[in-house]
């Protein structure tokens, strides 16, 4: 769904008012300004949607298209939002390392590591993909500030390693896949990079990890 010009706003969508200055908020959110019942406020979000002044950003969470206009920093707010819709959750594999330059080929969606299942969710804002890794893996990361708010992204060695970790059937010439079939932009890959990407590998104890490590370190040799 395409975000249109806001509507004017009457007096139905004065509920809604308190929450043009928030990134997203709930139901739940909502259900402390309204005072009628369950009923009538899932009629009130329903015309809302309709008339595009609530975005839904998946069910039961939501922007304003006035928040959403005037937001100066729309990709720092999509970035925002991975983080709102699955958590805990970091940002990581394709799109952190198209955002370090290390794969530029396409534009990707929004991906992410989280604890929980695997997911996949699509709004007006984009598409936005979730992996699951487990505990013992889940580091590398840092927060981002956001306004008040903060959301967390790979260091790019680990968005490296999380996209190597999880890619499957690698075929039996490792080498040639890691260091040129997968396309990877290793003159922005730095020696600091790939001292972190060691660290991490040291820390996963993955037979496949310290296999794809000893090939990547004929390039810091």
């Amino acid at each position: 769904m395409m975000v249109t010009n806001s509507k004017i706003v009457s007096m139905f969508d004065d509920l809604f008012k308190p929450f043009d200055s928030l990134p997203c908020f709930t139901k739940r959110n909502l259900r402390l300004y309204f005072p009628g019942s369950e009923d009538a406020l899932n009629e009130r979000i329903k015309r809302a949607l309709k008339k595009e002044r609530l975005l839904e950003l998946k069910k039961g969470l939501y922007t304003t298209n006035f928040y959403y206009l005037r937001e100066p920093r729309k990709n720092e707010f999509k970035e925002f939002l991975a983080a709102k819709l699955r958590f805990p959750s970091y940002l990581s594999l394709e799109y952190v390392l198209n955002k370090y330059s290390l794969l530029t080929e396409a534009a990707y969606p929004f991906t992410s590591i989280t604890l929980k299942t695997t997911r996949r969710y699509q709004n007006f804002s984009g598409s936005y993909l979730y992996f699951n890794l487990k505990r013992t893996l889940y580091f590398g990361f840092e927060p981002v500030p956001f306004y008040g708010n903060e959301y967390y992204m790979a260091t790019k060695a680990k968005a490296l390693f999380d996209y190597l970790y999880l890619k499957r059937n690698l075929g039996p010439d490792l080498k040639k896949v890691i260091l040129e079939d997968l396309r990877l932009n290793w003159d922005n890959f730095s020696i600091d990079d790939f001292e972190l990407f060691l660290d991490y590998v040291r820390q996963s104890d993955s037979q496949k990890m310290s296999k794809i490590l000893n090939i990547v370190r004929l390039l810091y040799a």
